[in-house]
């Protein structure tokens, strides 16, 4: 009797130690390892900033701006530059600050804040502060901020150290303008237009490492360093496609392509180097919205309410399309669609082959905003304070979300996949047109 009954008991005395087993791995005491979802990242004028679900638009986090930002006029506060997803964090400029906000991409929380003049923390007039209406870009381990106003009568444009946050370099402005707009990297340059006095806009190229010379000079300059346009202001950000960089022209309405490097015959003073204008090309519209160049096109929006196609070989127009109203949106292309919003409240998909609607999506509110393709959708935001998921083979709505404000900055995409998705945003408008 007694050996029948040791198989039960030992049968039984393994099963506990089994349950005990299991019940220790699941603790409740060990915590849950954090899990993080790709988000969509959009800034509106009521001062917050937003991560989103990019599948259903829900929202992930927020960031409400520091009182630091409010101290200036109501007038000029509101969240104008687009934020920009760089690594793991987003780097969000205030408009009338001195201040970067640098935000953990996963969690929306501020990892630090980035001074850009003497470390003060509340910027009220008549104290200095700095007016940053371009959205700032980065590349290795520096963002690179434009300013309207800085260290002398022009902007400024800042290179800062995005983990000391200490200052490695400034360029001030030379003709004494502001740095309405975004700059531009490629290589070992950076390159930022002027929005010029009296018409002298100019486009600066500087050591993306160290910036001007040991003067202050840029190392590039287009029309040449001590000349004037005399004919355009630039409130445009350049693309460049080598040999060219592009710009689009406000005052004259013309769009500026223009060597990288002198041609051959040309004749180039030792410092710096300048660069030779290769065409010109007129529409009838203030040009805000920022050009992009694909396969041998350049192309660009225009208040003259046309989307332009032109041949970087001829200057000749490819195509045009019209939509219903003035454009201040910058394109972007994606599978050789090119995406661009409208004041007539429409977000369009345009063919770039033969410049035909592939559809277009209403808003209820004119579209400042630059669009942003990823993965099959494209996110948008409009004045009617709602940003957009819009799918992008047929332009049908796939989700929305409503902020308290309207949207004039452009939406970016963290998806921790090593590819940030940022808009081709210009970054400003005038008149208080602002991406």
């Amino acid at each position: 009797m007694l050996h029948r009954l040791r198989i039960p008991l030992l049968t039984i005395c393994a099963c506990l130690l089994v349950v005990g087993a299991c019940k220790k791995q699941m603790s409740s005491d060990d915590p849950l390892p954090d899990t993080y979802f790709p988000c969509v990242v959009i800034s509106s004028d009521n001062f917050v900033l937003y991560g989103l679900n990019p599948a259903t638009l829900e929202r992930l986090w927020e960031f409400s701006m520091p009182s630091d930002t409010f101290a200036v006029p109501a007038n000029v506060k509101i969240l104008k530059p687009s934020p920009l997803v760089y690594g793991d964090f987003i780097y969000q400029a205030a408009v009338n600050s001195d201040t970067i906000y640098k935000i953990n991409a996963k969690t929306g929380k501020l990892v630090k804040k980035m001074w850009i003049n003497d470390g003060h923390t509340t910027v009220s007039p008549p104290a200095h502060y700095f007016t940053v209406m371009g959205t700032p870009i980065a590349d290795g381990k520096m963002i690179y901020v434009p300013t309207a106003n800085g260290v002398g009568p022009g902007g400024t444009l800042f290179a800062i150290d995005t983990g000391t946050a200490a200052v490695q370099w400034k360029f001030v402005c030379p003709d004494g303008s502001p740095f309405v707009s975004a700059p531009v990297i490629y290589k070992d340059k950076i390159y930022i237009a002027s929005q010029g006095i009296a018409n002298n806009g100019h486009i600066y190229g500087l050591s993306k490492a160290n910036g001007p010379d040991g003067s202050g000079n840029p190392l590039w300059d287009y029309p040449g360093l001590g000349l004037s346009d005399t004919t355009n202001t630039f409130n445009s950000s350049p693309t460049i496609s080598d040999p060219y960089i592009y710009v689009g022209g406000y005052t004259d309405s013309n769009v500026y392509c223009i060597y990288l490097n002198p041609p051959p015959s040309a004749t180039t003073p030792p410092v710096p180097e300048f660069g030779k204008l290769r065409w010109t090309y007129k529409t009838n519209g203030n040009i805000l919205s920022s050009p992009t160049a694909y396969a041998g096109m350049c192309i660009v929006g225009s208040n003259d309410f046309y989307v332009h196609c032109i041949d970087s070989q001829t200057a000749i127009a490819r195509w045009k399309f019209k939509t219903g109203s003035q454009i201040n949106s910058s394109p972007i292309i994606s599978n050789q669609v090119c995406y661009i919003g409208s004041y007539d409240y429409g977000l369009y998909a345009i063919n770039i082959l033969n410049g035909k609607q592939k559809w277009k999506f209403p808003t209820t509110g004119l579209v400042k905003s630059s669009p942003v393709p990823y993965k099959g959708n494209v996110y948008i935001g409009s004045y009617d304070g709602y940003i957009y998921k819009v799918d992008s083979a047929f332009g049908t709505l796939q989700a929305k979300f409503k902020v308290n404000g309207n949207i004039q900055s452009s939406p970016a995409v963290q998806d921790y996949s090593g590819i940030q998705y940022n808009s081709g945003v210009s970054g400003h408008n005038t008149s208080g047109n602002n991406n």
